[in-house]
This record gives C-alpha cells, structure tokens and sequence, in this order.
C-alpha cells in the first residue's frame, strides 16, 4: 500500500509541475526568452557550392544578340566554391575563346583558352576566392562571371 501511495504522490507532483509551466508566460521563466531559436549558420539549409560546373558555349552565340538575355555562356554567372573547376564546352558552330578580364580593361592573364573549335572544351581550376569575369575576344558581346567563395 505505501508503494502505491508513492507512486500515486510522485505522478501527482510531476502533474502539477507540468500544468505550472504551461500556466506560467515565457517571460516568467528563468533563463528563457520568447525569441525562437536561430540555427547555427553552419547548419543553414543551403545546399553545398558546387565543385565542378559546365558552362555551355551554346549555338547562336556569334550573334551579338545573345548579350541581350546574358544567353551567350550558359549560365551567365556561375558561383563555385574554392578548388572547384569549371569546363567551357563549345557548343557553337563557330571558334570561341573563354579569356579572364573584359573587353574594356583586357585580358588580366588569369586564364585563357586562346581560340577553341566547335565540340572543344576548356577547363580552369580556381584556387582562389573573387570573382572572375571573363569574355570572348573574337565575340566581344560574350561575357559571363565565376564567382568563387
């Protein structure tokens, strides 16, 4: 019978702490706040940089309207992570270069495919975080961006 009773006495006393914590505001609460928990930046949902990308050359780039829609590499801007590579495929007809710097300023000698047939590849590893514009010196229209972080 005592064993019962004390069963009985401790499931009675966890109730009332229970039903004391729900009756009570955050605010009353030691050591609590109201503010909901923020996740660690390294435990964030965003997916990982990748470490290898293709960025197409695609048909029709030798024709100047392509900069219109940023269509002439496809993508136009890639973000990678440090050590990533990154293949130019030349998916056009026509011979292309993939040349860091911009038209403006020149080549910064970063990388250069120099000029690079139909069905050719060019690949580039990036060591270094910044970002790398880059364009096509025989089709100065063509531009696009590595991001690397």
């Amino acid at each position: 019978m005592n064993f019962s009773f004390g069963i009985i006495c401790a499931v009675g006393v966890l109730a009332a702490i229970s039903i004391g914590f729900i009756a009570i505001s955050p605010e009353e609460t030691i050591g609590m706040t109201s503010e909901p928990a923020m996740m660690p930046a390294e435990s964030s949902s965003k997916e990982p940089l990748p470490l290898t990308v293709t960025v197409s050359i695609p048909n029709g780039s030798s024709v100047p309207k392509c900069a219109e829609t940023n269509e002439c590499y496809l993508p136009f801007e890639t973000t990678v992570a440090v050590g990533a590579t990154v293949t130019w495929s030349n998916d056009d007809s026509a011979a292309h270069t993939v040349t860091s710097g911009n038209l403006k300023s020149g080549s910064d000698d970063i990388f250069d495919s120099g000029i690079f047939v139909a069905d050719s590849v060019f690949k580039v590893t990036f060591d270094d975080a910044g970002t790398y514009d880059y364009y096509c010196i025989v089709h100065p229209w063509m531009t696009g961006t590595i991001d690397v972080i």
